[in-house]
Parts: structure tokens; C-alpha cells; sequence
């Protein structure tokens, strides 16, 4: 599963924007957010739905842009 978490400058910390199955659809959503704001920073993370000693979700970024 992939995340998609996007941060612009008006936010305080960046917001997951949506959760996808595939690494295309998460690629797709970021090209759309990207087009709407230039000024937008978004990560693509992938997750394997392990968990660390914390109990947070452990990811990989995958893609940043």
C-alpha cells in the first residue's frame, strides 16, 4: 500500500493526501497535486503494515518531488 502525503507552505506539517494500491495511482495523484500548487512538496511512502515499537505504521519513501 502507498501513501501519498503532500505539504505546502500554508500547512504546519505535511497531510496524507489519500492511501493506494499501487505505486501508479499514488505517481497520478501527486502529478495532479503537483499541477494545482507548483509550490507543493509531496512523498510517496510505501507501507508493509508493520509496526514499530511505538505502534506507528513503518514506511519507505518511495518517491519525493
Amino acid at each position: 500500500m502507498y501513501q501519498l502525503f503532500v505539504d505546502k507552505d500554508s500547512y504546519f506539517a505535511p497531510e496524507m493526501e489519500g492511501e493506494f494500491q499501487s505505486l501508479e495511482e499514488a505517481q497520478e495523484a501527486a502529478k495532479k497535486v503537483k499541477s494545482e500548487d507548483a509550490d507543493a512538496y509531496y512523498e510517496i511512502r510505501e507501507t508493509n503494515g508493520g509496526f514499530n515499537n511505538y505502534g506507528e505504521l513503518r514506511t519507505v519513501v518511495v518517491e519525493k518531488g
